[in-house]
């Protein structure tokens, strides 16, 4: 399984997801979201959550 980021934009703001590659029944590849991250903002501030809580 290959997952990787996704950047997207949307009214003019970037958002981030983690995706993975998936195919469908006739082979077709296509993305699924497996996690929404939020923006660049949200992204850090569940970081300095993360430094100080361990």
């Amino acid at each position: 399984m290959m997952v990787f980021i996704r950047k997207k934009k949307i009214k003019g703001k970037t958002y981030y997801y983690i995706v993975k590659g998936v195919y469908d029944s006739k082979g077709k590849l296509s993305q699924k979201v497996v996690r929404y991250l939020g923006n660049v903002e949200n992204i850090l501030k569940k970081f300095d959550f993360w430094d100080e809580h361990h």
